[in-house]
């Protein structure tokens, strides 16, 4: 082997090394932001006018949607207040049909990292 091959394989052992490089530096990012994953929305187990929209795993926040029935007329749907998962803090959203509607056609929405 002569200098000038001992040259360029060295070059590109560098080039594949530092490419190999990136690639790892780029992984990790793309899986943080990740965000909340087993979303589901059911009626509230203590009140059955409240719509509830839970997240199981991950962070960030989320939204629970639904139509609102009463006798005779369903309205909506609506956006209940933000859910969220944060700094070992977790709170479900929630939606009130208030004391005459019934939750709807229930679903989680604006999932967010």
């Amino acid at each position: 082997m002569n200098d000038r091959t001992r040259k360029l394989g060295g070059m590109a052992s560098a080039v594949g090394l530092l490419a190999a490089g990136v690639m790892l530096g780029v992984a990790p990012t793309a899986n943080a932001a990740v965000g909340p994953t087993g979303c589901s929305a059911y009626v509230s187990h203590t009140n059955d006018h409240v719509a509830v929209g839970w997240c199981s795993h991950g962070n960030g926040t989320w939204y629970v949607q639904a139509k609102c029935a009463g006798p005779g007329r369903v309205n909506g749907p609506y956006k209940g207040d933000q859910g969220y998962r944060k700094l070992g803090q977790e709170k479900a959203s929630t939606l009130n049909c208030g004391t005459s509607g019934y939750p709807l056609e229930m679903k989680v929405v604006n999932v967010n990292p």
